[in-house]
């Protein structure tokens, strides 16, 4: 099976938003965190060409992601910098339990907290992904 983190990502997102709009605030944050994962993962992919592990060594553990991992890219590729999302998921319950959160008992996040989360996750791969289309890193078939 072929990975593509960039659909992935797309898909993730539109999932989340139908969610949201039928109240699944659960799942609407749960999709969210792959999202944001999918986003991450697709430019660690593209920088790290000759690391293969390089994806798999930050799991699904999205504070890595948005941390090290964007850290690590900011210093190697300075202009990068202002190509990365400043939007962040500290602030929302992204942060919480991904991937975990899947087999919570719901209701686990309140309306608010699903709207905040699927914000986030949107603008974070708004950012990232038409950036690398544009840059020439994928296709835009491949979203």
């Amino acid at each position: 099976m072929q990975e593509s983190y960039s659909n992935s990502a797309g898909r993730h997102l539109i999932d989340a938003k139908i969610l949201l709009e039928n109240q699944r605030w659960d799942n609407a944050v749960y999709l969210a965190g792959y999202v944001v994962e999918c986003s991450f993962k697709l430019l660690v992919e593209q920088y790290f060409k000759h690391d293969k592990n390089a994806v798999k060594k930050y799991g699904h553990d999205l504070n890595e992601l948005e941390g090290r991992a964007m850290e690590r890219l900011r210093v190697l590729y300075p202009i990068l910098d202002r190509q990365l999302p400043s939007a962040t998921i500290i602030d929302t319950v992204l942060a919480q339990d991904h991937p975990e959160r899947r087999y919570a008992k719901s209701p686990l996040w309140t309306e608010e907290q699903a709207k905040l989360a699927v914000e986030a996750a949107e603008a974070i791969y708004r950012k990232i992904i038409p950036n690398l289309v544009l840059n020439g890193s994928i296709y835009s078939k491949d979203i």
